[in-house]
């Protein structure tokens, strides 16, 4: 039993000690190969479009798309489809407020004040629906 346990502990001990030698630097310094490269830069420009997208996008593609499947007819079904069901989507996240930055009044600073150019009262229904109860 203590045979096993010796062997045991001076398996530990070595790889413990092989580890204190690894240079973790030569592992973490290697630079990625071109295929790797050109994936990071795809995998980046693809998040980059997809987070710049906004409701105006979806609905113009949707209308795009449903065009053009009308025009197709037979094959161009499914485009048409695709494209009702993108174009409600943009529907959707615009009556939700999808672009932030729309919502915000608009304004400017003057002499080191901010001065707000939107004056005009909310839609009633809004105004309505924004209630608290």
């Amino acid at each position: 039993m203590s045979d096993g346990s010796d062997r045991l502990e001076r398996d530990v001990e070595e790889v413990l000690s092989n580890i204190e030698d690894f240079d973790w630097r030569k592992r973490q310094s290697r630079r990625p190969g071109p295929i790797r490269i050109a994936f990071q830069r795809f995998a980046g420009a693809l998040v980059s479009r997809a987070t710049s997208l906004t409701p105006n996008h979806l609905l113009l593609l949707g209308a795009l798309m449903l065009i053009i499947g009308l025009v197709l007819r037979g094959p161009g079904l499914w485009l048409a489809i695709a494209g009702i069901v993108i174009f409600v989507i943009g529907l959707f996240w615009t009556s939700r407020g999808g672009n932030p930055q729309a919502n915000q009044p608009r304004g400017g600073y003057w002499r080191d004040r901010y001065i707000s150019y939107d004056q005009s009262q909310p839609h009633p229904l809004r105004r309505f629906f924004r209630r608290k109860h």
